[in-house]
């Protein structure tokens, strides 16, 4: 059960644009930006077959994921658990990527990616039918949920760094800010679908059914793995021999910390993953207790808010003109705290939608530009490892943001919870945007630049991009 976040759908990649050096035995001409204008600029990863086929795969897995993302969180509810339980569902979900992401992207940079994303999202496959047997038998206890959650946890740590990599394989240079893009387009159609469809079927037909939906749209995205034409990927020359684990990832962690546009954008998405995006927790106990609507509202909720995301992924998708990325890393970061703040002041269904709405639009476009922007920061031969550090931070921080937002709902209630976490993230927004003061931010559009590969001895990486 491999439950969606905004990690593992934003999909992958830009051009690197930080300056960089390759080795001349490696040096290659970059790939001349696609011509498509219009409409069909936003769907320009599209053309590439393997990226189609990935898509698809990928888009009726997801509906499944969300179906379970909002049947999981009222399943404890109807067991009689507290919002501290529902935290520490979330923590047992995401807490083995903050210790095991960064071995996973390791692996990432090491093995054949499709293959492993073949045998991962077969054993999550397995634990969304575990749960589906457990719940429809009516046998179901809060323990199992903990354990069948801590098992998908460890599966997420594996597979998130790998996707997140091999999105980057799919497609040339010139089309990875278009495909990332798309993946998160993806992800948040199906997040419009997904909760929508789960409010009607938990209403009709319990939640049980929620998770065998689940369990069956895994095969969806195997066989988009498996079409996938292996010879057309784009993959990085590959080292003869590799250095220790330890050495990979300190090599990986050097980099991030030494380049500004990888490190100040992880601790804007950690900070605010922690105090301010834990709708999972706290958006069931605010339907339920503030609005007073029941499971179908609750599903409507979700969807909006989905809605509002996609337009925001699909804002990505079209800006690809020549556009800084401060305004929407610090922009969108900016209206997504002042609308949460205000959604704990809503008791009205009326004015809950289109805050909601609003909130899944510019926090979307916040995390997709903090996606983007390490993209377009990092060589491919560290992708993997540094993308882990993305996932590690992103769906790290989920059971430590799971359990603030359980606290705080528990002693104040959920709508107070939100305007707490909102006031203490805007200081961690400003902290980064000061810190990215005179940093030359990368533009939407902006040519490939030929990359360096760096020493397994991690010299700091040239491009630092502080403006004199």
């Amino acid at each position: 059960m491999t439950l969606p976040d905004p990690v593992r759908r934003i999909g992958d990649a830009v051009p690197t644009l930080v300056r960089s050096r390759r080795r001349p035995d490696r040096a290659a001409p970059p790939l001349p930006p696609a011509r498509a204008t219009g409409f069909t600029r936003g769907f320009a990863a599209m053309r590439h077959p393997n990226y189609r086929r990935y898509w698809f795969g990928q888009i009726g897995s997801l509906i499944g994921a969300w179906m379970q993302s909002v049947a999981l969180p009222w399943l404890v509810l109807q067991l009689g658990g507290s919002p501290m339980q529902l935290g520490l569902v979330m923590a047992f979900m995401f807490g083995p990527s903050l210790f095991l992401a960064p071995l996973g992207g390791v692996l990432a940079d090491r093995l054949d990616k499709r293959r492993a994303l073949i045998a991962l999202n077969g054993a999550a496959m397995l634990q969304a039918a575990a749960l589906f047997a457990l719940a429809v038998t009516g046998v179901v206890e809060i323990w199992h949920i903990y354990l069948l959650a801590l098992v998908a946890g460890f599966i997420n740590a594996a597979e998130m760094p790998v996707r997140q990599a091999f999105v980057a394989e799919l497609v040339p240079r010139d089309g990875l800010t278009n495909a990332i893009a798309l993946s998160s387009t993806s992800f948040n159609l199906s997040r419009v679908i997904g909760p929508a469809v789960a409010g009607v079927t938990i209403a009709a037909f319990g939640v049980s059914v929620n998770f065998g939906v689940n369990a069956l749209s895994y095969v969806s995205v195997i066989v988009g793995l498996l079409l996938i034409d292996g010879s057309a990927l784009h993959r990085a020359a590959r080292p003869k021999h590799f250095p220790s684990v330890r050495s990979s990832l300190g090599e990986g962690i050097r980099y991030a910390r030494a380049t500004p546009t990888i490190l100040w954008p992880l601790v804007l998405l950690g900070g605010l993953a922690v105090l301010a995006m834990n709708f999972q927790t706290l958006l069931p106990l605010f339907t339920r207790d503030a609005l007073g609507l029941d499971s179908g509202g609750y599903g409507a909720l979700f969807a909006t808010m989905g809605a509002g995301s996609l337009l925001g992924s699909l804002t990505l998708a079209f800006a690809t003109t020549q556009r800084p990325l401060m305004g929407y890393l610090i922009g969108g970061g900016a209206a997504f705290l002042a609308l949460a703040f205000s959604l704990g002041f809503v008791r009205s269904p009326l004015l809950a939608f289109p805050l909601v709405a609003g909130i899944g639009y510019a926090s979307m476009l916040m995390v997709n530009t903090v996606n983007v922007t390490i993209q377009n920061s990092v060589p491919d031969v560290l992708r993997g490892r540094v993308m882990s550090l993305y996932v590690t931070v992103f769906a790290g921080s989920a059971p430590l943001g799971g359990l603030v937002a359980g606290f705080l709902a528990e002693t104040w209630g959920a709508p107070t919870a939100f305007s707490i976490g909102a006031a203490l993230a805007f200081g961690v927004l400003g902290l980064v945007a000061w810190q990215l003061r005179g940093v030359t931010v990368p533009r939407i559009g902006a040519p490939p630049v030929l990359e360096r590969t760096p020493t397994v001895r991690g010299d700091a990486p040239v491009g630092d991009s502080r403006a004199a």
